[in-house]
């Protein structure tokens, strides 16, 4: 009787937890899709704002492929959400043969209690099962014993009614399931259906852009002297900070010594022709193991934020609140012509003038201009950040900088777009800022 009550209170704590579990996985997958889903219209809206007239541009075929990008990600979110669902099904599936089963059985024995109720229904027979015990105690057992069963058939019968009002809800929970898979699928189809389009849109937009091929490989080389420009200024900064550093090391190193040399030479006029008594040499204890530091780390207080930039790698807060990657990391050929981009940092496309912020606490290293535009490098330790393509900047060298401070306003590209580069150094090595950075 307990067990069958303990079995029901298990089955139902097991179910519960397994509705939680996937109702969050659910939520954000839904999260998530809502996110892309806004990205995917910010970058369908920048796209519009160009005018039809306007000539065929390598950032309006970025803008193209982020959305594409986009695309598969929704179909992917989507996939994820029918693995849940079909796992979900499965699971009702089991659970409704399971308690089907339970419930045939549980019936099957109150089907026994009951012809035995029947064959035994007379109050004589009850009676007489009490009054021929073989003493006072016998008799109060069988009055117990009868008392057990009748409790016994009660819960029996609440168990019968509990387990077919589960066994219904997982049928309704099942429908619904099933209801909700062939909405995602039609979603799916959709998206699909959608992505198609926009690969025939890319695909005309390449054959626009090989008509100007020898244009735009001007542009590009443009691009290029402006890149080179851009990564000189920031790996001068680079050099700058660190020879200041070296050049602060060495005058700290020699300050040092010379208050050395000054003890020891007060120490020596202080002990006269005393001698000083013998030393014994103990072997050094082994230095236990550190993080390596660089000469830019001159400080613990510098250290800690180097530190904290390294911990933080994948959970950077981005420049500005609204943005999506337009032109990745690196070198990357442009598919259909022999065009080829460089990029020493990620291309975030915004609105026009959208506040740029700091995503990382440090020092200002400099605040300057390429080609026109302002950008601003900040130190964290070891590491360095620059924001290029700043219409405004509210910053000034050698100030120190909060996580989320705002540094300017973004500029606009070319095509009159929202737009700034996003640059990271681990000192003079440049590195993809996109494994910084925070999923969206």
């Amino acid at each position: 009787m307990l067990t069958n009550r303990y079995a029901f209170i298990l089955f139902f704590l097991i179910a519960l937890v397994h509705q939680i579990v996937i109702g969050q996985s659910r939520d954000e997958l839904e999260k998530r899709r809502k996110q892309i889903q806004g990205e995917i219209e910010q970058l369908q809206k920048q796209q519009s704002t160009i005018s039809k007239d306007k000539k065929a541009s390598l950032g309006q075929l970025n803008l193209i492929q982020s959305k594409l990008q986009k695309r598969f990600a929704v179909i992917e979110n989507i996939n994820d959400e029918v693995r849940l669902i079909d796992n979900n099904i499965y699971s009702s599936n089991r659970e409704i043969y399971r308690l089907e089963k339970q419930l045939d059985t549980l019936k099957e024995h109150y089907g026994r209690t009951i012809e035995y109720a029947y064959k035994n229904r007379s109050s004589y027979d009850m009676l007489n099962f009490i009054f021929t015990s073989s003493g006072f105690n016998d008799a109060v057992k069988r009055v117990a014993y009868l008392k057990s069963y009748r409790e016994y058939r009660e819960d029996q019968v609440a168990n019968i009614s509990k387990t077919k009002t589960e066994l219904e809800r997982k049928k309704n929970q099942l429908s619904q399931n099933k209801q909700e898979k062939s909405k995602a699928l039609e979603e799916q189809n959709r998206q699909r259906q959608i992505l198609e389009e926009e690969k025939n849109e890319k695909a005309g937009f390449v054959n626009k852009l090989k008509a100007r091929e020898k244009e735009l490989l001007s542009e590009l080389a443009a691009k290029k002297r402006l890149d080179k420009n851009l990564q000189n200024a920031i790996a001068s900064i680079v050099r700058r900070e660190i020879e200041d550093a070296r050049k602060k090391a060495a005058a700290e190193d020699a300050k040092r010594i010379a208050l050395e040399n000054a003890a020891k030479a007060k120490a020596a006029n202080e002990s006269g022709a005393v001698k000083a008594p013998a030393t014994t040499t103990t072997a050094p204890k082994p230095a236990a193991t550190v993080r390596k530091t660089t000469v830019l780390e001159s400080t613990p207080e510098v250290t800690r934020v180097s530190v904290g930039f390294e911990n933080n790698r994948r959970n950077l807060p981005w420049p500005v609140e609204t943005g999506t990657i337009t032109s990745g990391f690196g070198k990357r050929s442009i598919e259909g012509t022999k065009l080829m981009e460089d990029n020493i940092g990620v291309t975030i496309g915004t609105q026009q003038g959208a506040t740029v912020k700091a995503v990382f606490e440090g020092v200002v290293s400099s605040v300057f201009d390429v080609a026109g535009s302002q950008a601003v490098t900040i130190k964290h330790g070891k590491y360095f950040t620059t924001y290029y393509n700043l219409s405004s900047v509210s910053l000034s060298k050698g100030a120190q900088v909060t996580m989320g401070q705002l540094i300017g306003k973004a500029g606009v590209n070319d095509d009159g777009d929202g737009e700034i580069l996003f640059v990271v150094n681990n000192e003079s090595t440049f590195v993809d800022p996109q494994g910084w950075l925070k999923s969206r």
